[in-house]
C-alpha cells in the first residue's frame, strides 16, 4: 500500500523507493530489491494490481449471466462494467489507484502499452464482437471499430478531459460521484445511435 500512495501522489518518475520503505515501515531497501528487483519492478507490480482491481467489478455487475442476456442488455452490462471500473472510487486505495490510471493515461510509463494491451484488449475485442452481433455479420469492421471508439471515448472523456470539462462546465460533478447517471447515459445514447447503423 505504501508504493500505491507514493506513487499516486507523484507519479513513476518523481517517486522514490527511500519513501516508499520509510512509508511501509521498513528498515532498508534491500525488500524491494529482494522481491521487486528495482523501483521498475514494484512499479509494474502496482499496475498489474491496478487492473486486476478494476476486475473486481465484473463480479458486482450482470456480466456473469452475460450469455444469457439479449444482445442490447450485454453492451448495456459492458458499459457499466467500464464507468465502474474506469470512475468508481469507494475507498481511499480506489483512489490512489485512479490517481496512478489518469497519470499513466496522460503520459504513459514505459511499461503501460504491455500492462493495456493485456488487460483492455480482451474488452475491446469482446466489446467489438458484441456490437458485430448488434449491427450484423455484414458490418463493415471499421463500422464496428469507429462505434467502439465512440463508445469508450464517451467514458474515457472524463479521464482524459476532466481540465476541460471542469473549467467550462464547473457545476459537473466528478464522474466517481455520478458512476451510475454516467453509464446511463452512455448506454442510452450509444443504443440509439447504434440503432440507426442498423437500419442502414
Amino acid at each position: 500500500m505504501a508504493a500505491i500512495k507514493e506513487f499516486a501522489a507523484h507519479g513513476y518518475q518523481a517517486a522514490t523507493v527511500r519513501k516508499i520503505v520509510q512509508q511501509a515501515g521498513a528498515k532498508n531497501l534491500n525488500a524491494v530489491v529482494y522481491y521487486f528487483d528495482s523501483k521498475e519492478g514494484l512499479y509494474k507490480a502496482v499496475l498489474e494490481f491496478m487492473f486486476q482491481e478494476a476486475e473486481k467489478f465484473k463480479e458486482k455487475s450482470d456480466i456473469a449471466t452475460f450469455e444469457s442476456l439479449p444482445i442490447e442488455e450485454r453492451l448495456a452490462s459492458m458499459i457499466r462494467f467500464y464507468c465502474k471500473a474506469y470512475y468508481s472510487v469507494e475507498t481511499d486505495l480506489d483512489r490512489d489507484l485512479y490517481s496512478i490510471f489518469t497519470n499513466e493515461v496522460r503520459n504513459p510509463s514505459p511499461y503501460f502499452n504491455d500492462i493495456v494491451s493485456r488487460y483492455l484488449k480482451p474488452s475491446r475485442d469482446y466489446m467489438c464482437s458484441l456490437l458485430k452481433e448488434y449491427l450484423g455479420p455484414d458490418t463493415p469492421d471499421s463500422v464496428v471499430r469507429n462505434c467502439e471508439y465512440s463508445i469508450t471515448a464517451q467514458i474515457l472523456y472524463g479521464v482524459l478531459g476532466w481540465s476541460i470539462i471542469s473549467g467550462t462546465v464547473p457545476e459537473q460533478k466528478p464522474f466517481g460521484e455520478c458512476v451510475d447517471e454516467l453509464a446511463e447515459h452512455v448506454i442510452n445514447f450509444s443504443l440509439a445511435a447504434l440503432s440507426t447503423y442498423k437500419k442502414t
